[in-house]
């Protein structure tokens, strides 16, 4: 998702903390390994019956409520979702909205006003898809996980935001140096309902920072997928994505 977002929620809610914190002992000055810069090495994994309609490509939003009602922050990200040895996997793809439209997400967000995409916007991104701006997270790694109902683990089945869902989502990230004092990020999707072409439910997004210790901070929404290409009618889920359920991929 949105980790600029995310990053600039998590520092807000970080500065008490910070403010109260004992400063750390001076240490030696060391030379370090300049970082990698770009997306992250993304692995895969799959498990259970989940629904062929997924496979295509996606605008995915998270809104994180503030005040109830349309006020909120707006999270964005784009999936790509494809078959890999008759199992269905999704990429996180880390490019940034064309420039109009992400006009209008930080705008919206300036104004804690949820934003959604029209038919225009969702036309526009699968128009530019291929010549999207590259997007830098600041993560090193990121785990991409996706679960039918019957492949759930125990964590799926005893949180209230996934256990009654139809598929579950989660991506797992390591941040680099630079996204200090953030070092991972997790998001878990729940999907509760097949919706206008795509799929909504329930949204959490939680980062881990270290300030001066491991502090896990987590926001809660709701999300939903706008289709941008892809088949657009259901198929009857594969034989082929059970039978092999819970193999990882990278």
């Amino acid at each position: 998702m949105n980790r600029a977002l995310l990053l600039g929620l998590c520092a807000a809610l970080l500065l008490p903390i910070s403010a109260g914190a004992q400063a750390p002992a001076a240490t030696p000055t060391t030379t370090t390994v300049p970082e990698e810069k770009g997306p992250p090495k993304q692995e895969v994994v799959s498990a259970g019956t989940l629904p062929e309609d997924l496979l295509g490509r996606w605008l995915v939003i998270g809104w994180i409520a503030m005040k109830g009602g349309d006020t909120g922050k707006t999270t964005t990200a784009l999936w790509d979702v494809t078959k890999e040895d008759q199992q269905i996997v999704f990429r996180e793809y880390f490019r940034g909205l064309p420039p109009q439209i992400n006009e209008k997400v930080v705008e919206a967000n300036a104004g804690d006003n949820i934003w959604r995409p029209t038919p225009d916007d969702i036309a526009e991104i699968a128009r530019t898809w291929d010549s999207l701006p590259e997007h830098d997270p600041k993560l090193a790694t990121q785990r991409n996980e996706l679960y039918g109902k019957d492949g759930f683990d125990r964590d799926f089945k005893s949180e209230a935001q996934t256990k009654d869902s139809i598929w579950a989502a989660r991506q797992s990230g390591s941040f680099r140096r630079s996204a200090a004092p953030s070092v991972k990020s997790i998001t878990v999707l729940g999907a509760m309902e097949a919706k206008d072409g795509g799929y909504a439910g329930n949204y959490t997004a939680a980062t881990i920072a270290a300030a001066p210790f491991p502090i896990p901070i987590k926001l809660e929404g709701k999300f939903q997928m706008y289709r941008v290409a892809g088949p657009s009618e259901p198929a009857r889920p594969g034989f082929w994505s059970s039978l092999f359920s819970g193999c990882g991929r990278k």
